[in-house]
Parts: C-alpha cells; structure tokens; sequence
C-alpha cells in the first residue's frame, strides 16, 4: 500500500491510483488520495508528503546470569 499525509488534516492517506494527466506543460503524474478522515483529493504526485515512520520500541532481551 503506497501512502502519503492529507494535505488538510495530516492524517494518513492511501493512495488509491496514479495516472498520467495532459496539461499545456506537457504529461504530469496525478493521483488520487483518500485519509482515515474521508477527505479525498486528486493532486501532482510531487506534492505527496512521504510519511515518517514511527519509533519503534525496542524490546530489552532478558538479562542472562552467567
């Protein structure tokens, strides 16, 4: 699943396609995105946030008696 930040609300979005759209500049990549929040845009890929991940904790292995 590719996804991205919802230009309005940040929360994450999915997006759902991309495909190529004609402009007077020439051919430009669009996709269509849609948040947990239900708002949906069609925007230029290059204005796609990429996500941070997360920390992700790190789990202490159980100390060893030696």
């Amino acid at each position: 699943m590719d996804t991205t930040l919802c230009p309005d609300c940040g929360a994450l979005a999915e997006v759902q396609w991309r495909d190529v759209m004609e402009s007077t500049d020439g051919p430009i990549e669009h996709a269509k995105i849609m948040c947990v929040s239900g708002h949906w845009f069609l925007l230029p890929v290059e204005h796609l946030v990429q996500p941070t991940p997360t920390p992700v904790e790190r789990r202490r292995s159980p100390a060893r008696w030696g």
